[in-house]
C-alpha cells in the first residue's frame, strides 16, 4: 500500500534535518581549521581579523553535489533499471507462446451430426429369390463402405480436433505462466515506482533551501530533478505495457478455453457419430449373414428340386419304354452267358456234307424226278418217328 503523500514528506524533513546536522557539523569543523590554521600561517591577519569576523564570513552548506548526484539522481537510476529489468523478462515470455488460428485449423471438420448423418439404410428383398436377396447383399455392402468411409472421415477428425486441443492446452498454460510474471513484475514495481517518488519528493523539499543557503544555480536542481522524472515517467510507461500485457493474456486465456471447450464438445459428438456407424455396420453385418443363410437354404431347395426332377424324368421314361409292345421295341444282341462253350451237334445227327455249286446244278434234275417219291415215303417216315422230329425241333432252337 503506498504511504500517504504527508507522511512521507514528515518522514523526509526528518531526515533532511539529521543530514543538515551533520553537514553542519562538517562545515564547522573546516571553518575551524582554516580559522587555526590562519593564526599560524598569517599572526598579522590574525591580529588584524578576529575569530569571530573569520566565523562570520565563513558559510556552512547542509548538502552538497555529490550528496544530491549519488543519493537521489544515480539511486533513482538504479531503481529504474531494476524495474525496467523485471518488466521486460516478464515481457519476454510473450515470445515463446504460439498464437493459433483455430477456426483456421477447423475449417476441414465438418459439423456434427450434421455433416456425417447415418444414411438410408436399404429395405430387404420381399420376393426371397436368390437373385433378389444377392442384389440386397450388394446394396448392403456398398452401405457399409459408406459408412466405413464416414469413420475413416471421423477419425481423421478426431485426429485433427485432439491435436488442436493439445495446442491449445499448451498455449493456455504458457499464457497462465506469462500472466503470472506480469503480475510479480508489476508488485514490484510498485515498490520501485514509489522509491523514485519518494527521492523525487526530498530533493524537491530541500531545493529551495539548498538555493538560498548552499549558492547553486536554480538550473541545476531543474536538470536533475528532470533526470529522476524521466526515470519515474519511464517506470510508469512500463508498468502500464505490462498491465496492458495482462489484460490481453488473460482475454486470449479465455479465448482458448472457450475454444477447448467447443472442441470437447465437438469430439464427444464425433464418438458418438462413429458408434453410431459401428451399430449400423454391425447390424448390416448380421443382415448379411442372414441373406447368406437364406441364400444358401434357397440353392439347396432348388438343387434338390433339380434332382428330384432328374430323377422323375428317368422314372417315367424308364416307364415308358417299358410299357412299348414288343414290335417297337429295339432289338438287343443275344447275349452268350457262356462265351467259353462251343455249341455241338447231337450225336444222332449225322453231319451233312454241302454239295458244292456244280453238284448242285448236276443232281438238281434227278431230285425233281425223285421228289414225288420222296414225299410220298416222307409222310410215314414223319408218321414212324415223332420223337426224331421233336429232337430236331429243340436242337433248332437251341
Amino acid at each position: 500500500m503506498m504511504e500517504p503523500r504527508g507522511v512521507r514528506i514528515k518522514r523526509m524533513r526528518r531526515k533532511r534535518r539529521k543530514q543538515m546536522a551533520k553537514a553542519a557539523a562538517s562545515s564547522f569543523a573546516l571553518s575551524s581549521s582554516i580559522v587555526v590554521g590562519a593564526h599560524f600561517i598569517s599572526p598579522t591577519y590574525a591580529q588584524f581579523n578576529s575569530t569571530d569576523e573569520a566565523n562570520s564570513t565563513i558559510e556552512a552548506c547542509f548538502i552538497f553535489p555529490r550528496t544530491i548526484e549519488q543519493d537521489y539522481v544515480i539511486k533513482s537510476e538504479d531503481v529504474f533499471k531494476k524495474l525496467d529489468e523485471e518488466i521486460q523478462q516478464a515481457l519476454s515470455l510473450k515470445s515463446s507462446i504460439s498464437e493459433i488460428d483455430a477456426d483456421a485449423k477447423l475449417k476441414n471438420v465438418k459439423p456434427y451430426p450434421n455433416g456425417h448423418t447415418n444414411p438410408s439404410e436399404p429395405a430387404s428383398d420381399s420376393s426371397a429369390s436368390i437373385k433378389g436377396l444377392t442384389a440386397t447383399r450388394s446394396s448392403l455392402e456398398s452401405h457399409i463402405n459408406s459408412l466405413q468411409n464416414n469413420i475413416s472421415t471421423a477419425k481423421q477428425d478426431l485426429n485433427a480436433i485432439s491435436s488442436l486441443s493439445s495446442q491449445l492446452s499448451a498455449s493456455i498454460q504458457q499464457l497462465e505462466n506469462y500472466n503470472n510474471a506480469l503480475e510479480t513484475a508489476v508488485t514490484k514495481s510498485k515498490t520501485h515506482t514509489e522509491e523514485i517518488t519518494t527521492l523525487l519528493d526530498t530533493i524537491n523539499g530541500f531545493k529551495d533551501q539548498a538555493i538560498t543557503e548552499c549558492t547553486y544555480e536554480e538550473t541545476y536542481f531543474e536538470e536533475q530533478i528532470t533526470k529522476m522524472e524521466s526515470y519515474s515517467k519511464d517506470a510508469e510507461t512500463l508498468i502500464t505495457q505490462a498491465k496492458e500485457e495482462q489484460t490481453a493474456s488473460l482475454e486470449k486465456i479465455k479465448s482458448y478455453n472457450d475454444k477447448l471447450n467447443q472442441l470437447r464438445n465437438m469430439e464427444s459428438n464425433i464418438q458418438d457419430e462413429i458408434s453410431k456407424f459401428e451399430s449400423s455396420i454391425d447390424h448390416l453385418n448380421s443382415r448379411i449373414s442372414d441373406i447368406d443363410a437364406q441364400i444358401q437354404k434357397l440353392e439347396k431347395e432348388q438343387q434338390e428340386a433339380e434332382q428330384k426332377k432328374k430323377a422323375e424324368k428317368e422314372a417315367a421314361d424308364k416307364k415308358k419304354k417299358e410299357n412299348k409292345p414288343p414290335e417297337e421295341q429295339p432289338a438287343t444282341p443275344p447275349t452268350n452267358d457262356k462265351p467259353n462253350e462251343v455249341e455241338t451237334k447231337p450225336a444222332d445227327e449225322p453231319e451233312v456234307e454241302q454239295p458244292t455249286e456244280e453238284q448242285s446244278q448236276e443232281e438238281q434234275p434227278q431230285e425233281e424226278q425223285n421228289s414225288t417219291s420222296e414225299s410220298d415215303s416222307e409222310t410215314p417216315q414223319q408218321n414212324e418217328s415223332p420223337s426224331e422230329n421233336a429232337e430236331t425241333t429243340s436242337e433248332e432252337a437251341k
